[in-house]
């Protein structure tokens, strides 16, 4: 039995003293109007454009049906508008505001759509370091990675004299059986842990990675290749890194102060830094105790670890005692005593 489809309106109980009226004549509609307003965004950046210079097309031009281009900023303004999954495109591919945004409402051919569907998106997303018979369009992954760096660079008339690069890594969870799923202690689930850098507001590197391996030990790459790239534009900028005690490691930390290169990283507490601000820690629970509130102190002093460093470093103590309890923290740093206080250091840069 067919369907029976009304074109005219139905009415409504008025509301506020206005009609309420449905009609099911509006054609083919959309709800991603917000599009447009990313795409301006984007065409003023020039971030798909130049995102997709940074593939090389091995298609036969004869078969091609979807520019490079254009897959990538289908790609990236359906992740604007909050469509993660591929799968998400088999519909959006014959959505009009996304093929008004795109230049391209009917495809090219009679049995293809105005864009690319998932399959088509997927072999970009897996695209490898050559060609095979599936996968057509190869990704320049060196060319991808100073991308974010130089777009960051363009932004500023002039260079600044400080910045602050901020490293960090955080869960990516996931709910299957994914391939590289693993389980994190800390977080309690299975997930990745993707490593990024961030100056401000503007994204330098974003990294995926598997959750079973230590960020700390694989942030010196990216930290090398942002620093380098910024300083071959900016060679007298000073640069400070910043981030958790899961990169206060040597091998960064020599790097950084071999490459005159500033960092302020948190380290974890031990006994020894706990029996190194006894004094300071008993003076701050003394006051806790009088005043009844919470109550904090600070400490400067040059530290070493047992095994672990190959060189003295400055280290900068919080006690702190709330409610009887204790809080402290540590952070390491490069800075000198003589341009900031440890109160200053630990609240305000830190």
């Amino acid at each position: 039995m067919q369907t029976e489809c009304s074109a005219g309106a139905y009415e409504f109980p008025a509301s506020c003293g206005r009609r309420v009226v449905a009609r099911f004549d509006g054609g083919r509609m959309s709800s991603d109007g917000g599009f447009i307003v990313v795409k301006q965004a984007d065409d003023i950046l020039g971030l798909s454009r130049r995102f997709a210079a940074c593939f090389r097309d091995k298609r036969h031009p004869g078969f091609v049906e979807y520019r490079v281009e254009d897959l990538v900023r289908q790609r990236i303004m359906g992740l604007a508008l909050g469509y993660e999954d591929l799968n998400d495109h088999d519909a959006l591919r014959h959505d009009l505001i996304f093929g008004l945004a795109s230049g391209r409402l009917s495809g090219g051919r009679a049995n293809c759509a105005a864009l690319a569907g998932k399959s088509t998106l997927n072999r970009l997303e897996r695209s490898g370091q050559q060609a095979d018979r599936y996968c057509r369009i190869i990704a320049d992954h060196e060319a991808l990675a100073t991308l974010f760096v130089t777009l960051f660079l363009d932004q500023h008339e002039h260079a600044p004299a400080r910045i602050v690069l901020d490293v960090d890594a955080t869960d990516d969870r996931i709910h299957g059986h994914q391939e590289g799923r693993a389980f994190h202690g800390y977080y309690g689930h299975n997930c990745y842990l993707p490593l990024y850098v961030f100056c401000g507001d503007h994204l330098l590197s974003a990294t995926l990675r598997t959750a079973d391996r230590d960020p700390g030990k694989e942030a010196l790459a990216d930290i090398r290749r942002i620093v380098e790239q910024i300083r071959s534009r900016w060679p007298r900028v000073r640069i400070l890194v910043r981030g958790d005690s899961g990169f206060a490691r040597d091998s960064l930390m020599t790097w950084c102060e071999d490459n005159h290169v500033d960092f302020l990283f948190g380290l974890a507490g031990n006994t020894r830094l706990y029996d190194r601000i006894a004094s300071l820690s008993a003076e701050v629970r003394d006051e806790a105790a009088t005043t009844g509130r919470a109550a904090r102190g600070f400490a400067s002093f040059d530290w070493i670890t047992k095994d672990s460093w190959t060189r003295r470093r400055r280290v900068v103590a919080k006690a702190e005692w709330r409610h009887g309890n204790r809080y402290h923290r540590f952070i390491v740093t490069t800075l000198p005593q003589g341009m900031s206080d440890p109160r200053h250091l630990y609240e305000q840069v830190y």
